[in-house]
């Protein structure tokens, strides 16, 4: 029986989409591949799972795609909305919430509660990828709460309404 990469389940696994996510943070804001590079030559050198070797090769490309397109279109990166839509469209879930996750704390009030609904929309998707549906489903609630009656609030360019009708659709099929 092959084991899948899982990050809920497995220490080894959680370190491993940690420490790349966080490279792939720090070259986001560098506008540079370099911190992303490095993290997959360290990872490289360690004798790690296929399964987690096959994450990293997997999100290497995903990185790099993100990063290509930011480079030639520096405007994506000013926009922090648009940067985690960026994210979201390639299935970055982890990341556009650790992404979005990094502006909680300096906002207030409504805006702050539509971030966090944000986040937690991404979580739910994550929580998803590895089939964690009733925690899932638990999150997807808590954001559709406020993001149904704000929706207003969230930035044109992460285009939340698909995301909204996503998240019911999880919370109707459990």
């Amino acid at each position: 029986m092959k084991i899948l990469f899982n990050p809920f389940e497995d220490r080894t696994d959680r370190d491993v989409r940690n420490f790349l996510g966080s490279a792939f943070i720090c070259a986001l804001h560098k506008g540079d591949q370099a911190p992303v590079a490095q993290a997959v030559s360290d990872l490289g050198r360690k004798k790690l799972p296929e399964r987690a070797q096959s994450y990293i090769t997997a999100r290497y490309a995903r990185y790099t795609a993100v990063l290509s397109q930011m480079s030639s279109n520096p405007l994506l990166g000013a926009d922090l909305y648009a940067t985690a839509a960026l994210l979201w469209d390639e299935s970055l879930f982890f990341e556009c919430h650790e992404w979005l996750e990094q502006n909680y704390r300096t906002l207030q009030g409504q805006e702050k509660k539509v971030l966090q609904a944000m986040i937690r929309t991404a979580g739910t998707f994550e929580l998803l990828t590895y089939n964690r549906k009733k925690a899932a489903v638990s999150v997807a609630t808590k954001a559709l709460s406020v993001l149904e009656p704000h929706f207003l609030q969230v930035p044109e360019s992460f285009n939340i309404q698909p995301k909204i009708a996503r998240l019911k659709t999880v919370i109707k099929d459990a």
